[in-house]
C-alpha cells in the first residue's frame, strides 16, 4: 500500500490547484475543487514515471487529501 498526500489549495477568484509532496512535480488545477481529478492526476504522474523508469505500476494506492480547515467546513 502507498499513501499519496494530496494538498488542495483554494485562490479566492482563481480556482483550485493542488500538489503532492509525495509526487515530484506534480501540480494541477481547476475551477472547483474535485478529489477525483487530482487523483487521476497522481495515477497519471506515476504511471509515466514507472514507464520512463522501466518499473511496475505501484499497486495499493489510497489517497489522502489536505484541504485548508476553513475551506472543509464550508464545503
Amino acid at each position: 500500500m502507498l499513501t499519496i498526500r494530496i494538498l488542495h489549495h483554494d485562490a479566492s477568484g482563481y480556482g483550485w490547484s493542488f500538489e503532492s509532496p509525495d509526487i515530484a512535480g506534480l501540480t494541477g488545477g481547476m475551477e472547483s475543487y474535485d478529489a477525483a481529478y487530482a487523483e487521476e492526476a497522481a495515477r497519471f504522474a506515476l504511471a509515466s514515471a514507472s514507464e520512463e523508469q522501466g518499473t511496475p505500476m505501484p499497486d495499493g494506492l489510497v489517497f489522502e487529501h489536505y484541504v485548508p480547515a476553513e475551506m472543509a467546513r464550508a464545503a
